[in-house]
């Protein structure tokens, strides 16, 4: 069997694999076909799965090469456009997330690929926000009368719409809420308060903020996780 997994096993698996998926083919057929191609029988087995999850959106424990993540998360987006990718890109963050904190590592080439595929999704909400925190920013630098003058020939202008997408990170609850207990109803960063209190329990609100952010290979930790006052959670990200 081969020890390396050329490009010609990728674009056969990636194909046996939508075939197994789709029904025409049993997996033991597709397992079958991909040992032919010399890839062992557990790993024809694996990339299988793989595909399966991604197109379920969910997470995968076995791993694949750099390579093969590209071509199945590329080729998903040819086959069946933000439908089958977004889903798939949801699963490789879980995948990405599993492995890193089971191997103690960080998989920087595989968020690098996620993250260039990500724009594929049409638009991004933080990559949307950031264009506007920048607009906005570009308007305070204006003068007042401009703003004004600029306003009065759009008095009533309704918003545009735009559909955009996000990925998501499934969190864990018990980090929220054994941080929320940690805390007390004060604010780890400033040591007051929480300003108010939530009208459906009654509980202190306060806002539970990763120190290393989760995108950037944080960890869902009480040791990474700090409850934060609606003031310091905002400084944290724009101080």
């Amino acid at each position: 069997m081969a020890n390396v997994l050329t490009t010609s096993h990728i674009q056969s698996a990636y194909s046996i694999a939508s075939q197994v998926m789709d029904q025409s083919l049993s997996l033991k057929q597709g397992v079958a076909q991909l040992v032919t191609e010399g890839i062992g029988a557990t790993y024809a087995q694996d990339l299988i799965n793989i595909y399966r999850y991604m197109r379920l959106g969910r997470c995968y424990h076995r791993t694949i090469n750099v390579e093969a993540t590209n071509y199945f998360l590329r080729q998903l987006f040819e086959d069946g456009g933000t439908e089958y990718l977004s889903p798939a890109i949801n699963a490789t963050h879980q995948h990405i997330d599993y492995y890193e904190r089971h191997q103690k590592l960080t998989l920087h080439r595989k968020r690098r690929v996620v993250a260039d595929l990500e724009h594929l999704l049409g638009g991004s909400v933080i990559a949307h926000q950031e264009t506007f925190e920048k607009e906005v920013h570009a308007a305070l630098a204006d003068s007042s009368s401009a703003r004004k003058a600029r306003l009065a020939a759009r008095p009533h202008v309704k918003p545009e719409r735009v559909v955009l997408t996000s990925t998501m990170f499934v969190r864990n609850p018990d980090v929220v809420a054994e941080t929320l207990h940690r805390a007390g109803g004060v604010c780890e960063e400033c040591d007051q308060p929480a300003p108010f209190t939530r009208k459906s329990n009654g509980m202190p609100y306060l806002e539970v903020h990763h120190k290393i952010r989760l995108a950037d290979g944080g960890l869902d930790t009480l040791e990474n996780a700090v409850a934060l006052c609606p003031n310091c959670h905002r400084a944290s990200h724009y101080g």
